[in-house]
């Protein structure tokens, strides 16, 4: 089902483009809208999309995305996970050069962390995975410069949850999986997404991380994927991910829950979106 969207999210969602250069056409009235037969020229990007309209960017039509691509990341110690690092330090444009345009890591791991990192060209699937309430599984192995036991009381203080800035943080699970006398392994899963989560957990229990490394999110690990490399996930990869993150439904909801609150403050200040109102009352189930 297409679901309404505004002018700039169509076109960042089905051209390589950047928001930038979305702008700058925008503005230049180089995006063309054909809509119940009458073309005019956009500078707004609020402007709504429908199914039925024909979008001409730069004279060439666009046609929305079918399908997303996804890959992941083994990210190796001290490689910031933004695009571009503003200090000058290592950050991802070195694996970004080897990929398509229009893809973007999906939230951050910190700079000291390795492991799991996912990119993507859908920022419905980024919303999804990030979403704190879609509770998508993240698994994590921990290395901590002391030696405990499963019955130790700091690690049930994580499963309990512990009060921190912006909310409780809790684990869903903790696993021992080795120790020595002056070193434990541990196996954390997460449903959360806080910043620096785990870092801040072992700090308010004073537990000393040696090591943090993200094995996984959702479905997808990097258990046979050297450090520092990079693959494609498959279509089937990137469904199980959908799953992970509560499926499509979920997301379109929201949408749809966005759409009717625009429709319902346009009433209110007397501008109905008739087109809205009209897509809205013959709305199909979403399945």
């Amino acid at each position: 089902m297409f679901i309404p969207r505004r002018l700039d999210k169509f076109l960042s969602e089905s051209t390589t483009s950047s928001v930038a250069a979305l702008r700058r056409a925008l503005l230049n009235k180089e995006v063309q809208v054909i809509s119940e037969g009458r073309a005019s020229s956009e500078q707004e990007g609020n402007r709504l999309i429908f199914e039925d309209d024909q979008v001409i960017f730069r004279d060439e039509p666009v046609q929305p995305r079918r399908e997303c691509r996804a890959f992941v990341l083994n990210k190796p110690k001290s490689v910031t996970s933004t695009l571009r690092d503003p200090t000058g330090k290592q950050d991802l444009s070195a694996w970004m050069r080897t990929l398509p345009p229009g893809i973007f890591p999906v939230g951050r791991l910190d700079r000291d962390s390795t492991g799991a990192l996912l990119l993507t060209d859908s920022g419905d699937l980024s919303t999804a995975l990030l979403q704190p309430d879609h509770k998508t599984p993240k698994g994590y192995w921990l290395w901590l410069n002391e030696s405990m036991d499963a019955d130790d009381a700091r690690l049930k203080r994580w499963l309990h949850g512990l009060p921190m800035l912006g909310g409780t943080a809790r684990a869903v699970s903790v696993e021992i999986l080795q120790q020595t006398p002056d070193m434990t392994e541990l196996s954390v899963v997460l449903t959360e997404g806080k910043n620096r989560q785990l870092r801040r957990m072992c700090r308010a229990v004073d537990l000393r991380l040696l090591h943090l490394h993200r094995r996984s999110i959702g479905p997808i690990e990097v258990k046979d994927l050297p450090l520092g490399a990079l693959r494609e996930l498959s279509q089937h990869e990137v469904e199980a991910l959908w799953l992970s993150a509560g499926g499509r439904k979920v997301v379109d909801e929201r949408k749809v829950r966005a759409l009717q609150l625009f429709a319902e403050r346009a009433r209110t200040q007397q501008q109905p979106h008739l087109r809205l109102e009209q897509w809205l009352s013959a709305l199909p189930q979403i399945d």
